[in-house]
This record gives C-alpha cells, sequence and structure tokens, in this order.
C-alpha cells in the first residue's frame, strides 16, 4: 500500500469553552486579532459580530503551525461547544495545534485551560492512496459475481466490471455520535489499472493508515 495524499485531517475537541474563561475576563476582540496573528491566519474574525452564521462559530481561515516537520496549513474553528482543527498533514499535527493554542491563549490571557477539560477527542481522516490489490480480491465470490455482470452488459459496451468500494460502520442505534464509518472506493476519473483508492474513517490519520494497511494485508491473503 502507498499513500498519496492527506484529503483532510480533522481534529474535534469537545467540551465548554466558557469553562476557559470563568471569571468573564474582557478578552475579545483582542484574542481573536491575536490567534490571527499569530498563526497568520489569511482571514479571521475580528469582532463578536464575525460570527459564522452557517457554522454557528468563529472560523479562522488558512494559517500556518510550525509540526516537527515543518510549516503546515491549518484552518481553526472556535465554538461553545469545541475547538476544529482541519489539516492536509495529519490529526496528529491538528492536535498538536490545538494543544499549543489552547496552552498559548491560556498563557498570554490568564485562561483556564487543562486537558482533562476535554470531554472528547473526534476525527474525520481522508486519505488517497494506492493498494496493492484490487477490493474483487477479498473474496472468489466477488469475483465471479463481476464476471456474471460483464456478461450482462456486454451489450453495452461498458468496460470490465469490478467491485468499486466497501463501507464498514459500527452500530449507532444507541448512541447520538453518528460517525461517517470506514469508506473505501475507487479515486473518481482514475483508470481501475492504476488501483487508486479515496477512503474516509473516523480516527486519526495514524489509525486509519493502519487499518488500510491490515486491509491491503487481507487482499493479499
Amino acid at each position: 500500500m502507498k499513500q498519496i495524499t492527506v484529503g483532510l485531517a480533522r481534529s474535534i475537541w469537545l467540551f465548554d469553552t466558557n469553562e476557559l474563561n470563568p471569571t468573564g475576563k474582557s478578552i475579545f476582540p483582542d484574542l481573536m486579532v491575536w490567534l490571527g496573528e499569530k498563526y497568520s491566519f489569511q482571514t479571521f474574525p475580528k469582532s463578536i459580530a464575525d460570527l459564522d452564521q452557517e457554522k454557528k462559530g468563529y472560523v479562522f481561515k488558512t494559517g500556518e503551525f510550525q509540526s516537527p516537520e515543518g510549516a503546515i496549513a491549518v484552518n481553526f474553528s472556535f465554538f461553545g461547544d469545541g475547538v476544529v482543527a482541519e489539516t492536509w498533514s495529519s490529526t496528529e499535527n491538528g492536535d498538536a495545534f490545538l494543544e499549543e493554542l489552547l496552552r498559548s491563549a491560556a498563557s498570554k490571557y490568564g485562561l483556564n485551560y487543562r486537558p482533562d477539560m476535554i470531554r472528547t477527542k473526534t476525527y474525520i481522516s481522508e486519505l488517497t492512496l494506492e493498494l496493492d490489490h484490487a477490493l474483487s480480491e477479498i473474496n472468489p465470490k466477488i469475483l465471479r459475481f463481476c464476471e456474471v455482470l460483464n456478461g450482462i452488459f456486454a451489450r453495452h459496451h461498458l468496460g470490465p466490471f469490478e467491485m468499486t468500494g466497501m463501507l464498514f460502520g459500527p452500530d449507532t442505534s444507541a448512541t447520538s455520535y453518528k460517525p461517517p464509518g470506514l469508506l473505501i472506493e475507487r479515486k473518481v476519473a482514475t483508470p481501475f489499472t492504476e488501483n487508486r483508492f479515496w477512503s474516509k474513517a473516523p480516527f486519526t490519520t495514524k489509525e486509519h493508515l493502519l487499518a488500510l494497511e491490515e486491509f491491503d494485508k487481507l487482499l493479499a491473503s
């Protein structure tokens, strides 16, 4: 398996952000401007009135964070019930950015940040990759069914059929958290011969890659 690109790495930290400022210090809009300048965001809110009406939060777009791998692009959003970082490198870098941002803001403005304030951390990871085997190879019955489809639709002059996607999802009937599941599907507009796939998962980037590596091993076996 070969990783091609990270389409999106979103880190979501859920907690009551009002607890960061329990004594109601007057820190806005100074905090917004300071964050905007500290992380070189190209666009950021400059007043309380700059609430993103669609997202119902404050959105900072196209900033820069110094990760162990060097400078990376980052988006940041601030809500009443949490904070979100989006990168195109890894959720691990997103987590590191949120940790640094919260600690830096707490030090600068005397806020009450503690790691144990975070109730839940959730993730969205999107990757483009090249698998060593076609999805159809997971089971000979799938290959035989593809042959049936090829026979049925031969008169339409279509290309060979293959299984182009798989979705693995959790039972969410007893929880309010509805993660997207692990999706693996052929990348649009690329030839089957390239064996290139797009995958989305509610995991960290590292966990996502581990799951896909195990999946590719199963295809090989």
